[in-house]
């Protein structure tokens, strides 16, 4: 929640984490972006094996495309629509997931 001056550092909206073993009387402590994506790819690790592929699938279509292999540049464009479709669905069975695991808690 923002304070009323807009001052992000007497926010607590994003704190998240536990504190840290060597300061016990810390409430939380603020979770950094590469802590964020560790636990985000722990949490649903499908979802980087989905977008390597949408990413290798982009890129070697393009380059296909730009060396005149339309055949190939097709195949790799088709292949990118299906990794970003697993991509998706991925991204739902992990909020699916996760919405069961927390009404389970309650």
């Amino acid at each position: 929640m923002a304070s009323p001056t807009g001052d992000a550092a007497n926010s607590t909206e994003f704190l998240y984490l536990p504190p840290p073993d060597d300061d016990p009387g810390a409430m939380y402590r603020e979770e950094g972006v590469r802590e964020k994506f560790i636990r985000k790819t722990k949490e649903n690790p499908a979802v980087l094996v989905g977008v390597a592929a949408t990413t290798y699938a982009l890129s070697y279509g393009l380059w296909q495309m730009k060396t005149g292999n339309r055949w190939k540049s097709q195949k790799m464009m088709r292949l990118r629509i299906a990794a970003q479709g697993f991509t998706v669905a991925a991204l739902l069975a992990g909020v699916a997931f996760s919405a069961k695991k927390k009404m389970d808690k309650s």
